[in-house]
């Protein structure tokens, strides 16, 4: 009896486990879409990640909805030259997902060069069987 209670566990349980994978997989994805498209100034790709009630709270406090950060991303005076990500871990509380990481960009402003590090937390909700990107949190970490 133990032995088909453990088999029917099993297999009930595979299922969900395949699609939170899938789901894992899919938002460290867009995670890694997201931060790509500062560099190729892909607003087309922000665009499709991006909820329409999208907000970002930005290392300086100020609060940006979708329509701002996509124009910002063509500012002339900024250029991303490159972006990576460093870390990310990816938890998923039913039709909602976090992603927390942390990624290191080179931008040119004003003409001056630097690299900037930082750590963030961004918020996805699964809606109509899509996950977009609904908040975001992001803080300047320290130079090592």
């Amino acid at each position: 009896m133990k032995t088909i209670l453990t088999i029917l566990i099993t297999f009930t349980a595979l299922p969900f486990s395949f699609a939170q994978n899938k789901d894992i997989a899919i938002l460290k994805q867009l995670n890694k879409d997201w931060i790509h498209s500062f560099v190729t100034r892909d607003t087309a790709m922000m665009n499709r990640i991006y909820a329409e009630d999208m907000a970002l709270v930005s290392p300086g406090g100020r609060v940006f909805h979708k329509k701002k950060l996509l124009l910002n991303l063509l500012s002339p005076g900024q250029e991303y030259l490159s972006s990576k990500v460093d870390t990310v871990t990816v938890r998923l509380l039913g039709s909602v997902g976090l992603v927390s990481a942390e990624a290191t960009a080179v931008a040119k402003a004003n003409g001056k060069v630097s690299t900037v590090r930082t750590c963030y937390l961004d918020v996805y909700e699964k809606r109509k069987g899509r996950w977009y990107a609904v908040a975001s949190q992001v803080t300047l970490l320290s130079e090592k």
